[in-house]
């Protein structure tokens, strides 16, 4: 027995979880674009966020550009949340000063013009832009604004015909309904496909991945699957690949795009076809305890009306997955626990320092390396990874990421183009 008197629990490795403004991850984050609500959440109110433990209100003005500004006005510091959104920007309910979208102070109804053009105050605000259906805001040093990446599956030149909807597919939780946690454990888990035979199959039972479902009397779990580990031009991948019953094989890739940004296939579907992901996701980071899920959705059309029967490849409603059902009893929840309980459990922020680290955490280890990678080419003032300059470059970036049943010669064709395997 190792006795648990006099335990201490050592601290989490706060360079890659903590994301305050001055840490070392918080500042890799600040050098792209981050998604903090979907353009539909801005409307004729302001809209109030927190993202990389800063606090934002966002706001349309009457040409339809979005200001993301720092809540607390520079007169008194009433929150701009209770303010009035109108034609030239946003007015302070205090006192009505109105800032416009880039932070300008336009004008202070009990001052002076004369007054106001002496202040010159500037509300401090973030760059934004809109794209797919979400709003994404730059929170790095300004003048570093890289180009906005549109990678092939929610760029309609390369997909056909689909509409770009930005989506909380998750309500205002992470995949899985994840939140009470760091944000790295929620991201760990796209590159941890082990986790999809053991807690989705073999603890809680069938919870949607249905080419992976039963393991044969006397077979281990290692037979279920043959699982290997890549790095990618974009960040870290995993490849799957089962032999069925019937001789084709299951093949299923997820990516990690660094530094937060996953495609993840159908959770849902049976492979009977190579599908793409359907959707671009972010696990987006509220502050060092928190974290939810945000997504551009690539809807099919039909004859350009977007597919009524169809659903994007990640929405695990309670329909597909109860497990995924925010409603559940303690009991359930302890006899078929799901990524909620799974991610959630490991403390609010995990403790590495604690963690025996196995063959089968080959995608974690990669991830982890991948993201401190980056931390030391920012700090020797190069681009990290995923950083795109030119504006031809960022549209249509190749991802990898699919579903499919393959014959037994369709998947030796592909030799190692499904990546190494364990």
């Amino acid at each position: 027995m190792q006795s648990a008197y006099g335990y201490e629990t050592p601290p989490a490795a706060s360079e890659l979880t903590s994301v305050e403004p001055g840490s070392p991850m918080g500042e890799l984050l600040r050098r792209y674009w981050q998604p903090v609500c979907t353009s539909d959440d801005v409307k004729d109110l302001p809209h109030k966020e927190k993202l990389l433990c800063e606090e934002i209100v966002l706001f349309r003005d009457g040409s339809g550009k979005v200001g993301a500004l720092k809540p607390h006005c520079s007169h008194r510091g009433t929150s701009l949340e209770w303010g009035r959104v109108e034609e030239k920007g946003l007015r302070c309910c205090f006192h009505g000063w109105l800032y416009a979208t880039d932070g300008q102070c336009l004008e202070m109804p009990c001052e002076t013009e004369e007054f106001r053009e002496r202040m010159n105050v500037w509300q401090p605000a973030y760059p934004t832009l809109e794209f797919g259906g979400l709003v994404f805001v730059y929170m790095g040093p300004p003048g570093t604004e890289p180009e906005f990446p549109v990678y092939d599956m929610i760029d309609p030149d390369v997909v056909g015909e689909v509409e770009l909807r930005g989506m909380r597919l998750w309500s205002d939780q992470g995949i899985g309904y994840v939140q009470d946690c760091n944000w790295l454990q929620h991201y760990e888990n796209v590159v941890d496909p082990w986790h999809l035979i053991m807690l989705h199959q073999v603890i809680s039972g069938n919870q949607g991945h249905n080419m992976l479902e039963g393991l044969t009397h006397g077979a281990t779990v290692r037979d279920m699957a043959k699982i290997g580990f890549e790095k990618t031009a974009l960040g870290v991948r995993f490849n799957m690949v089962r032999e069925l019953p019937n001789g084709n094989y299951f093949i299923r890739h997820a990516e990690c795009i660094v530094p937060n940004a996953f495609l993840v296939p159908a959770v849902y579907d049976s492979g009977a076809r190579k599908t793409r992901a359907t959707e671009l996701s972010w696990v987006v980071p509220i502050d060092d305890e928190h974290v939810r899920g945000i997504s551009i959705v690539a809807w099919p059309l039909e004859g350009g009306v977007p597919k009524a029967d169809w659903r994007p490849g990640t929405d695990i409603s309670d329909a597909v997955r109860p497990g995924a059902a925010l409603e559940r009893s303690y009991e359930e929840r302890q006899r078929k626990p799901d990524d909620r309980e799974a991610q959630e459990g490991q403390r609010t922020t995990a403790v590495h320092a604690l963690e025996n680290l196995g063959t089968s955490d080959q995608g974690v280890i990669m991830l982890r390396r991948t993201l401190r990678d980056q931390l030391k080419r920012l700090d020797q003032g190069l681009d990290p990874i995923n950083i795109v300059r030119d504006k031809d470059a960022a549209r249509g970036i190749p991802t990898g990421t699919w579903n499919a049943v393959l014959s037994a010669g369709e998947a030796a064709a592909l030799g190692d183009n499904i990546g190494r395997l364990g």
